[in-house]
């Protein structure tokens, strides 16, 4: 038995889903009645039928409803805590306090809501979300089981419910990193790395993962390089195998992922095979291989039962050299690159980032630059200064889309990053910190008006931490006091 006629499902988008399976921990004890009684009590979905299981069956119950003119159906089920479960916030949305940690840990209850995906899974995972805020709204903890337990807070389940907008594409999944580590000495940095998710399978997508044999300087550019490839692979309903997907470009040309089912690709890491060469999907060999084979993270040794259903591995192939390669080689490789978005997704990061602008100008007025006048004295007419910018733990940039023409004059947006200067309202001065690929009215280094009609994302930077306009409400909690 192997996977292979799952991944042709998969690259056909018929790709089949496994439920969601999420576990709301409550801060007080229900019963069956109170779940009930609150689905009937709310309006968000219509027109709810309820339908109990007997004991024999599992128990709990299927809420049948409707969002629009959308069907839904859902399974929930209050259950006795399993006293052997140990919940691990590894994968975690916020820092989980060791109080309310105990607190979830001890819960006598807990209420398991499960799903299938429908066409668009970011809006069948919000509307998963939705229903456990509605069962559970004193919940401690949630964890989504289908993707390796992932904890989550309150606080970040009713920010992602607090308007109509999507959650970001890395919320369906979490990326697992493992690597080498030297027991004998504790100064000695990783020189291997297997990455990969858990959670795509819900989406009707296999797993996806990337094994760099090699050392690298940081893990930066590796969850942009997920998000790219899940969000073309949700964009368009399946997986394009062995077939060259752009992601963005660098100063030398354009870059390309191209994800091999990892019974192949496990036979291409650290050989250059020309993308050419690679076979059909219909022809690969998906026998498992040998299972003492430990030429690097990943290899067969490395896969356990729960890591042999079918999984992408993402090998790097350039404009200039169509062959199958591993990422980052290189500090500079691995920070030069920019991304790209489809039209679609930069859509709704930019309306994301404008409805929820206030929050950011609200720490900019709090917690921005200020220019800090110094005394005047002999040292200061000495150094020839006057004032300089208070040094600051924070830091604020804004994404803008600046519109530019191509040769042949088709229009077009480049996406760059601006340091905030002064501000007003939705007007803004910014200091740009990108080097343009296409906007040749500008410099890296440039002062530049701008308005929020420019903007397409924005960060805050703050001690170890950076806040989106996913994260922003970590800063305006009362985790987090300033």
């Amino acid at each position: 038995m192997n996977n292979k006629q799952q991944y042709l499902d998969i690259a056909a988008g018929n790709g089949e889903k496994e439920a969601s399976m999420m576990v709301a921990i409550p801060a007080s004890e229900l019963t069956s009645l109170q779940l009930e009684q609150r689905l009937e009590e709310q309006t968000y979905f219509t027109e709810g039928e309820i339908d109990y299981l007997p004991d024999e069956e599992g128990g709990g119950f299927f809420f049948s409803c409707k969002r629009g003119e959308e069907e839904l159906r859902f399974y929930v089920s209050l259950v006795e805590s399993d006293p052997e479960y140990t919940i691990n916030p590894y994968f975690a949305t916020d820092p989980i306090s060791q109080e309310l940690y105990t607190q979830a840990s001890n819960a006598p209850q807990a209420v398991v809501v499960e799903c299938l995906f429908q066409e668009k899974p970011l809006v069948s995972y919000l509307q998963q979300l939705k229903i456990i805020q509605i069962l559970v709204p004193d919940l401690l903890l949630g964890l989504d089981i289908s993707a390796a337990g992932k904890v989550f807070t309150r606080e970040w389940l009713n920010f992602q419910l607090i308007d109509d907008l999507m959650p970001s594409i890395d919320s369906l999944y979490v990326v697992h990193a493992i690597y080498d580590h030297d027991e004998n000495s504790e100064d000695s940095a990783p020189t291997k790395y297997w990455f990969h998710t858990h959670g795509l399978a819900r989406c009707g997508l296999s797993e996806a993962e990337i094994i760099i044999p090699h050392p690298i300087a940081s893990y930066y550019g590796i969850p942009e390089l997920f998000w790219s490839f899940v969000n073309n692979s949700i964009t368009n309903g399946k997986i394009d195998f062995n077939e060259p997907i752009f992601i963005g470009q660098t100063q030398t040309g354009y870059e390309y992922l191209v994800a091999v089912p990892f019974e192949e690709g496990l036979l291409h890491v650290g050989t250059s095979t020309p993308i050419d060469n690679l076979k059909p999907l219909e022809e690969m060999n998906f026998e498992f291989g040998d299972m003492s084979s430990e030429r690097f993270m990943g290899d067969w040794h490395d896969r356990d039962e729960s890591h042999q259903h079918p999984s992408v591995m993402l090998f790097r192939v350039t404009q200039e050299n169509p062959t199958l390669e591993s990422f980052f080689e290189g500090f500079e490789d691995q920070n030069a690159m920019m991304f790209m978005r489809t039209d679609e997704e930069t859509a709704d990061m930019s309306s994301k980032a404008r409805l929820r602008w206030e929050y950011f100008t609200h720490m900019l007025d709090n917690y921005g630059p200020k220019p800090v006048a110094l005394k005047k004295g002999l040292f200061a007419k000495l150094l020839g200064k006057s004032e300089e910018e208070e040094e600051s733990e924070w830091r604020f940039l804004i994404k803008c889309g600046i519109s530019y023409q191509d040769e042949e004059g088709d229009e077009g947006h480049e996406h760059m990053w601006f340091e905030p200067l002064t501000w007003n309202g939705d007007q803004f001065e910014g200091r740009l910190i990108n080097h343009p690929f296409y906007v040749e009215t500008m410099e890296e280094g440039g002062v530049y008006p701008l308005t929020r009609d420019h903007i397409t994302d924005w960060t805050i930077y703050y001690q170890d931490g950076s806040y989106t306009p996913d994260t922003i409400y970590k800063l305006l909690s009362g985790a987090q006091v300033h």
